[in-house]
């Protein structure tokens, strides 16, 4: 077994599930046409070790070539730790930002992160790379599952992107723009750029979304884009201004 436990899944609606994979959560959308879209893929488990991606599609009784496109919110190793693996069996299309698209190809190394404090984040554990199809941008139109809008988050990665699915009115993935473990909202604790984290937690304020996932703890499951204006945003920003980190 996999040193990362445990391995849940949650359904949140009936064409989309959340992968709780140990301390990171992957999601898989189905799509009538589309087929099963899977978007970030978990913290690499040990070589030798069983994918825990693949013993997640296994619980619910697909197989890797059920995957059909893979979507990644940015190159950090607790969202792509798994891909090599699951792309090599299902052969699906990877959609990444251009930006950090590098990363996973193996072509450079992850980008430093940095604590409010300025010390450096934690070392980086080995992936393997997979080749990426499609090289994202700000704004783009995503022609899958009803559209999906790509919009460009940076700051705790240079490429990070956030999705925006246009089904359920609007459901925002908002990879680690925010945290929300143990009922503490925050800003990732390590980051790129705290100026530029700033900045894309203001631009998604301007987007409408009923539901608000993710990446690492609790989701918002309804009014999520006015409790995110209203609550949660001035919170976060505060906490951007405090960081010595630029």
């Amino acid at each position: 077994m996999s040193a990362l436990e445990p391995l849940e899944i949650v359904q949140l609606e009936d064409d989309l599930y959340q992968l709780q994979l140990d301390f990171v959560h992957a999601f898989l959308i189905h799509d009538p046409i589309d087929g099963w879209i899977l978007i970030d893929t978990g913290y690499p488990v040990k070589r030798g070790h069983p994918n825990i991606v693949i013993r997640a599609l296994q619980k619910m009784n697909l197989t890797t070539s059920a995957i059909k496109q893979i979507l990644v919110t940015h190159g950090h190793p607790d969202h792509v730790g798994n891909i090599g693996e699951v792309e090599a069996q299902s052969h699906a299309p990877i959609w990444m930002s251009q930006q950090d698209a590098a990363i996973l190809e193996a072509f450079i190394p992850v980008r430093p992160i940095y604590t409010p404090a300025g010390d450096p984040g934690k070392q980086i554990p080995f992936f393997s790379p997979a080749p990426v199809t499609h090289r994202l941008v700000d704004g783009e139109q995503i022609p899958l599952a009803g559209g999906i809008t790509a919009i460009a988050t940076p700051g705790h990665s240079a490429g990070q992107l956030s999705f925006l699915w246009h089904r359920h009115h609007n459901i925002l993935f908002a990879a680690d723009t925010i945290t929300n473990v143990n009922h503490h909202v925050m800003i990732a604790p390590s980051n790129e750029n705290y100026t530029t984290a700033r900045a894309s937690l203001k631009k998604l304020a301007n987007y409408s979304f009923d539901q608000l996932l993710v990446s690492h703890g609790a989701d918002l499951l309804s009014n999520a884009d006015q409790i995110f204006q209203q609550k949660w945003l001035p919170e976060l920003i505060a906490q951007t201004l405090n960081s010595k980190q630029k």
